[in-house]
């Protein structure tokens, strides 16, 4: 049986280099909205891209439904 949960935990703000495939951490801490905002300020780039994800992978952070 498969259960349904959601992600209740902080997001972290990640900026993607292209080239390098490399991840610079630019803000954690951040709830779902926030992480959208703070994303949706960054300007758009031909070298990298900003986007959020999940800050832990722990089943704490997690709620069933």
């Amino acid at each position: 049986m498969e259960t349904n949960k959601i992600y209740t935990g902080p997001y972290k703000v990640v900026k993607f280099f292209k080239k390098s495939n490399r991840r610079q951490v630019l803000r954690r801490g951040l709830t779902l909205d926030e992480a959208k905002r703070v994303v949706n300020s960054y300007p758009d780039s031909n070298t990298s891209l900003v986007g959020f994800t999940k800050q832990f992978t722990s089943d704490k952070y997690y709620k069933c439904i």
